[in-house]
């Protein structure tokens, strides 16, 4: 049985019997599935229990991110961002999303990759942001193909390059087949393709080649681990 489904059970098992361990709700990832379940309004689709409560979620989840949960961290500050459950505060979110960043949770670098590529609550950082989406691409998440490969396209922060596009176009199609179910990819799939088979109808047969061999090297380059975060690639 997975950390996360360990750390379901007792979940489930607190509310059921109307109990809230002091001992037991000290652990993190406790914290964060009682924080990730007020937020939801149910239990990973099992709803008796939990009613949505932005303020208890906020509360949960401030725990588990002060103890270093890079999940916790980024949600907290989507919620410091639109102030649910907790004042508005742009800063803390930036804060927040910078914390389970530096922890390499990718949807936290993707976040914060584009924050900083349009100047949005943070001084504008193209370097900055290019490495962050590349952290995150580095774990799979398709979202972060598709705008790197943008950004190669149009010349947004990095010389224009269609090669390179076209590496990362690939990429993100190979994602959103092969691995669906993380980081809402599939919700990407149809983005990718259509991304993917435009810029291959304007690039010729050895450029187009180029592109996949790249694709295939940068691939190759990865270890298995680094398609996962260490909480899940979620």
């Amino acid at each position: 049985m997975s950390g996360a489904w360990r750390a379901a059970g007792w979940v489930a098992a607190l509310v059921l019997c109307g109990v809230v361990a002091l001992g037991v709700t000290r652990w993190t990832d406790i914290q964060f599935e009682l924080g990730y379940a007020y937020e939801k309004g149910d239990f990973h689709g099992w709803a008796p229990g939990f009613t949505q409560d932005y303020r208890k979620a906020s509360r949960w989840l401030s725990r588990a991110a002060q103890a270093n949960h890079p999940r916790a961290q980024y949600m907290l500050g989507i919620h410091h961002a639109h102030g649910w459950g907790v004042a508005e505060d742009k800063t803390q979110a930036v804060a927040w999303f910078t914390r389970s960043a530096r922890n390499g949770y990718a949807p936290a670098c993707y976040h914060l990759g584009w924050m900083l590529h349009k100047g949005d609550d943070v001084p504008r950082d193209e370097r900055r942001a290019i490495r962050l989406l590349e952290q995150a691409a580095e774990q799979g998440m398709v979202a972060a193909h598709l705008a790197l490969g943008r950004f190669y396209e149009r010349g947004e922060g990095v010389p224009a390059d269609a090669v390179q596009a076209y590496k990362w176009y690939t990429l993100a199609v190979h994602y959103a087949r092969t691995q669906p179910e993380w980081f809402d990819n599939a919700a990407c799939a149809k983005r990718a393709q259509t991304a993917h088979d435009a810029l291959a109808l304007q690039l010729e047969a050895s450029s187009e080649a180029q592109g996949r061999m790249l694709a295939r090297q940068w691939l190759a380059k990865l270890p298995a681990e680094a398609h996962f975060t260490a909480t899940g690639a979620a």
